[in-house]
């Protein structure tokens, strides 16, 4: 199982979101893939939790905080959401897009990790996983 961050600046919509992920998890008897939790990085930052998940998802108005806490955390992959995805995606396209970032960054060692043309989260234009968008343009 996936053990999956998503942080936020005060933790106010990341908290929400992972509330939300969560509950479709059980809805759709995901549990045995993935458990999403929220901390907040402006107040205290990530630090203590960080090894005890598998990939960090930031929030998209965090991507100017993705490099520094890549170099600060580098044995954990980072992700920005990207924008047009934060609270639209489903729990399954998180689980696929965390998937997918934490394969890609073992592959690659890039982190933060993005997906060949997502470097910067606002002009990602999907609205699925990438794995599906990717599947869709096949």
């Amino acid at each position: 199982m996936l053990k999956i961050m998503v942080t936020c600046g005060g933790g106010f919509s990341s908290s929400a979101l992972v509330t939300h992920l969560n509950k479709e998890t059980e809805e759709k008897n995901l549990t045995d893939r993935a458990h999403f939790q929220y901390c907040p990085y402006d107040f205290g930052g990530i630090g203590g939790d960080v090894g005890s998940v598998d990939i960090v998802m930031l929030c998209p108005h965090l991507a100017h905080q993705s490099k520094e806490l890549a170099k600060k955390y580098p044995n954990t992959p980072f992700y920005v959401i990207p924008t047009r995805l934060y609270g639209l995606m489903a729990a399954e396209e998180f689980i696929e897009d965390a998937e997918d970032a934490i394969a890609g960054w073992k592959e690659t060692g890039m982190n933060p990790f993005y997906f060949e043309g997502e470097q910067v989260a606002i002009k990602v234009m999907r609205t699925v996983s990438h794995r599906k968008w990717l599947a869709k343009k096949k």
